[in-house]
């Protein structure tokens, strides 16, 4: 009889899943909407569908469509391979959760307009020119404020348009996540500022950045007055410590 009972249990298990997954995608939203994700505009199902906006705070996608990835089931998780438009640009990435029930996001991939970025932090200043493009393996999202980061991002052309006009030509960014902390490496070239430096910043938006930088064009001349005042001058380098919150 064992066998036929654990026939007869597999059979219930997957006959419920099918209804959960064929069942309207709007219908389930209405009472299992995950917590701090909204949704507007839904079509399909749980196990392919799409919506005309879901929100993140602050980030909001449009246009989203979202597919099950089945074969994640052999690793222990429920995973969706979602695509979007983020500020118009197309974004994709991998979303789901554990079996038991610690949500994910991984492999994000996109772009976006580098001010834009700016006006998603809440930032008014500086103004900024040129394109993000960003592949991040892995995202670990706190209880509250804004998530770690483990991948990279390369902004290029690097050019800051206000308050003061200054070319940095490419900016790379290589991030890794240690104990929910983003830490990584950042590096211009081809501008006419070089720096290298090591950046981190937690959950609550504080940020720190520690950083070499070289005058190699001209800048501002408001540049050259913040770096001789809060960075330390040697042997052509200038050593900056920066701290803040976004």
């Amino acid at each position: 009889m064992k066998p036929l009972w654990r026939g007869v249990l597999l059979g219930v298990v997957a006959y419920l899943f099918f209804l959960v997954a064929t069942a309207p995608a709007a219908k389930i939203l209405s009472f299992a909407q995950p917590e701090g994700i909204r949704f507007a505009g839904t079509a399909g199902s749980v196990w392919s569908g799409s919506a005309a906006l879901v929100a993140v705070s602050p980030v909001q996608l449009t246009d989203v469509r979202w597919s099950f990835r089945p074969f994640s089931l052999f690793v222990g998780q429920l995973e969706y391979a979602v695509e979007g438009q983020l500020q118009g640009q197309r974004v994709e990435a991998h979303a789901g959760s554990s079996l038991l029930g610690n949500p994910y996001v991984s492999d994000v991939r996109g772009r976006i307009a580098a001010n834009n970025l700016l006006n998603l932090l809440g930032l008014g200043q500086p103004q900024l020119d040129g394109m993000l493009e960003f592949d991040i393996a892995d995202v670990k999202w706190p209880e509250s404020g804004y998530p770690a980061l483990a991948g990279t991002a390369t902004w290029s052309p690097a050019n800051v348009t206000g308050p003061v006009e200054l070319e940095l030509g490419k900016a790379q960014l290589a991030t890794r996540i240690e104990d929910g902390v983003t830490r990584g490496k950042l590096e211009t070239t081809g501008g006419a500022l070089l720096m290298q430096a090591d950046v981190e910043m937690n959950s609550s938006g504080a940020y720190r950045l520690d950083a070499n930088l070289q005058q190699k064009g001209d800048v501002p001349q408001a540049v050259t007055k913040f770096l001789s005042t809060f960075a330390e001058y040697k042997d052509g380098t200038y050593r900056l410590e920066w701290s803040d919150t976004l």
